[in-house]
């Protein structure tokens, strides 16, 4: 959704890069939509999914992606196809053979690494199956972090010179900055009394880690009983059991569903915001805190690592460990002054860094190589 935009036009080799887009229809909009004058968003009609039989019910609507390319490939030549995770996986691989031009595959995230290293269905066997194939077939595969290419390697055996890594980014520009206003009636929401806030947005889900927050803050409480703890996802009341068997309830609001206006206002707002996550590929949800300004403390594990350095744009604290969060939280209380170099710091490297105009321009670059190589070598 964001890099597309951000590379049609962009010049290639010899003219600049159009793009279609083939997508599902499910979340609505018109069929076609021409975005700009080198990108066409075409959004296919498909049966409704099954999830009892998700990955089955995926792979047979793949037949509706490749009906629908065959019949642009007759007014086009395309370079290159690009596709994202399993989900179009069959499809990618088909028109590969059928057109004989490259796939290359940006891969998110694993099955086996949301799952810890663990297999523990049969459909998470048939995804971790297809996710071999994708990269196996994949002229490059593009990953957001070196702890993702290592995790391809080590899982699927993809070779390190297979596996390119190309950050995710974000539009500073979009974040909405809110007014002093606004800020304001949010403290008095929030903080009433003044209290101190910590932040959790995310899903609900065990490799987000907000158990493992929420186990913390009995001794964040214990030292600062001052604080309070928001809970921005979907179902994240199914959380409440835990944080009554704490004893914390009365310090954590459990906000379900926020929009992203709403989000950013709040980042803005809060001392700092907190990503506890086991098992984490990249961590745009940091970007967009570091680019509004905001405290960031997150686990020092998967891609995080790579955008949150320690004592430098934030703090980091041992993955799956309570009390490493709340020793986290004293040392940005402790010393205030140091936390608005952090800050400052994030901001200006997640503009310089984190750009998808720049993004772009180094996928771009990729693509330009890998047609040089598919025009130098026969099928």
């Amino acid at each position: 959704a964001e890099l597309t935009p951000a590379l049609a036009g962009v010049p290639g080799p010899d003219v600049p890069q159009h793009i279609d887009l083939i997508t599902t229809r499910y979340a609505g909009g018109p069929p076609i939509e021409q975005v700009n004058r080198f990108l066409t968003v075409h959004r296919v009609d498909m049966p409704p999914l099954d999830p009892q039989d998700l990955y089955n019910n995926v792979v047979a609507n793949n037949q509706y992606f490749v009906d629908y390319a065959r019949r642009l490939a007759r007014q086009n030549r395309y370079d290159i196809i690009h596709m994202h995770d399993w989900l179009s996986g069959n499809a990618g691989i088909t028109l590969k053979y059928e057109w004989r031009q490259p796939l290359v595959t940006t891969v998110h995230a694993t099955e086996r690494g949301r799952h810890q290293g663990h297999i523990p269905s049969a459909t998470s066997h048939q995804i971790d199956g297809l996710e071999w194939q994708i990269c196996h077939e994949s002229w490059k595969t593009i990953v957001c972090s070196q702890f993702m290419a290592q995790e391809l390697h080590h899982m699927f055996g993809s070779p390190y010179n297979k596996t390119v890594v190309i950050p995710n980014g974000i539009d500073a520009r979009a974040l909405e900055r809110g007014s002093p206003h606004e800020h304001a009636a949010l403290r008095r929401e929030f903080a009433p009394n003044n209290e101190r806030l910590l932040f959790y947005v995310g899903r609900i889900v065990h490799e987000k880690g907000l158990h493992v927050l929420l186990r913390a803050m009995p001794h964040i409480l214990n030292e600062h009983p001052n604080t309070r703890l928001i809970v921005a996802g979907k179902n994240g009341a199914k959380m409440r059991p835990l944080a009554t068997d704490l004893r914390i309830e009365p310090a954590v609001k459990f906000l379900d569903f926020i929009s992203d206006r709403k989000r950013d206002h709040i980042y803005q707002i809060v001392d700092a915001a907190i990503f506890p996550s086991l098992y984490e590929p990249f961590g745009i949800v940091a970007l967009e805190a570091m680019a509004l300004g905001c405290n960031v403390l997150a686990s020092d594990v998967g891609g995080l690592r790579e955008v949150v350095h320690h004592m430098q744009n934030g703090l980091t604290f041992y993955p799956n460990d309570s009390e490493s969060i709340a020793w986290a939280v004293r040392e940005l209380f402790r010393d205030p002054q140091a936390a608005r170099q952090r800050r400052e710091r994030a901001s200006a490297e997640v503009r310089h860094t984190y750009d998808w105009r720049v993004i772009a321009e180094d996928t771009t670059h990729l693509y330009a190589d890998i047609i040089a190589e598919r025009n130098r070598i026969p099928w």
